[in-house]
């Protein structure tokens, strides 16, 4: 019976001295918490970094996904603003942001909040840019809505959804912002560095990108790659070229043009002539690496083949198969062109074309004496048979 007795009061010592200890724990653990600072977590979503172009200043805008730093006295907050430009400050009170510079939020939320704390002890920094939702349609890879970094510029939305289309008109990419158009040429941001027309998005712009009308348009033929342009009145060929992005592509060593008409009559040409060749409606200019044949026969020492250059006449290249004054005559100088059309020209000032035969006719001085060498070796035979004749009648 002792032993029982003995065995209750320990136990309940035991319990005494537990529930004073549990008391004293939790008082320490409130008072620890109602003197620690009071903060928000930010989500590990919205903590991934973000990029912007410069150097973010008070002229920043803010709005929805934002989000503010706030130290008031010995307070640290982490505020977000909220889809309808809110922010809410513990103890203090909401206040809209949206649409307003930081420069003009930190002034106003030093005002909301010096009815509790002191202002000078207040410092507000942006600590997360928002997100932006761009909308992209017209001839585009990928159309609908795209969500970009903070200023991101046009080039590298476009970029982001696979780029234009063949059939877009790249030359008027439209920007629709609020009750404005802008019209951006984006072939000269691209291919001439204008760098103003590439502009910073910013959210809820609407991008779109019109197609082109196809009818009579220019088939631009690289190699392992065709595109199709819109046909443009009185536009050249290098026009075509760097509409089709030819200028991005790495040469492989182009040396001619051929422009194949609807007709089907084709014309070949030189690089050189790019700039300066007009391209009529539907056709289709292939550049290729076949080099352009001029042929030139007749009195000359090399009969044969000779690189087609553009800037030369026939006196050139009758100079480059090596012709001497003796035997040649350039005043009589004949083109076989085409389907065998034989014209004269003037050796020192008429176009010569790729594929043209020329003809290199004998001095008259050279077909005298062909003449007389004929005669002479005709008499001498003449002769000669004459002479048998008469020696076997004797």
């Amino acid at each position: 019976m002792r032993f029982f007795k003995i065995f209750f009061f320990w136990l309940a010592t035991l319990c005494g001295v537990t529930s004073v200890f549990a008391a004293d724990l939790s008082s320490f653990q409130s008072l620890s918490t109602s003197n620690a600072p009071t903060s928000v977590a930010r989500n590990t979503v919205t903590m991934q970094p973000s990029y912007s172009e410069g150097v973010v200043d008070s002229s920043y805008t803010l709005g929805p996904g934002d989000y503010l730093d706030i130290t008031l006295e010995s307070t640290y907050l982490s505020v977000k603003v909220y889809p309808d430009g809110n922010i809410i400050i513990e103890e203090c009170g909401s206040l809209n942001v949206n649409g307003k510079t930081l420069a003009e939020v930190r002034k106003e939320i030093r005002e909301l909040v010096s009815k509790r704390y002191n202002p000078e002890y207040c410092f507000v920094q942006l600590a997360q840019l928002k997100k932006i939702i761009v909308n992209v349609m017209g001839a585009v890879s990928q159309v609908g809505q795209v969500l970009v970094e903070p200023q991101t510029r046009l080039s590298r939305l476009l970029q982001m959804v696979g780029g234009i289309l063949p059939a877009g008109r790249d030359e008027d990419v439209q920007i629709i912002r609020g009750n404005d158009t802008i019209h951006v040429d984006y072939l000269k941001v691209i291919n001439e560095g204008d760098f103003a027309n590439d502009l910073i998005m910013k959210q809820g712009d609407q991008v779109y990108v019109p197609f082109s009308n196809l009818k009579d348009a220019v088939t631009i033929i690289l190699s392992n790659y065709r595109s199709a342009i819109p046909y443009k009145e009185g536009e050249t060929v290098a026009y075509y070229f760097e509409r089709a992005g030819g200028t991005r592509i790495p040469n492989i060593g182009y040396q001619s043009v051929s422009i194949r008409e609807k007709d089907g009559k084709t014309t070949s040409l030189p690089l050189l002539d790019a700039e300066k060749t007009v391209v009529p409606a539907g056709a289709e200019v292939e550049y290729t690496m076949k080099s352009l044949i001029v042929y030139v026969g007749g009195a000359v020492a090399g009969v044969g083949r000779q690189q087609y250059n553009p800037a030369w006449h026939a006196l050139d290249y009758i100079a480059a198969a090596g012709v001497t004054t003796i035997s040649g005559s350039f005043d009589q100088v004949k083109v076989i062109r085409g389907d065998r059309e034989t014209i004269y020209v003037n050796a020192t000032g008429d176009p010569i074309l790729p594929g043209d035969y020329i003809e290199i006719p004998k001095s008259n001085y050279e077909r005298f004496k062909d003449f007389t060498l004929f005669m002479s070796s005709l008499l001498t035979v003449l002769a000669s048979a004459l002479t048998i004749y008469v020696y076997y009648n004797k």
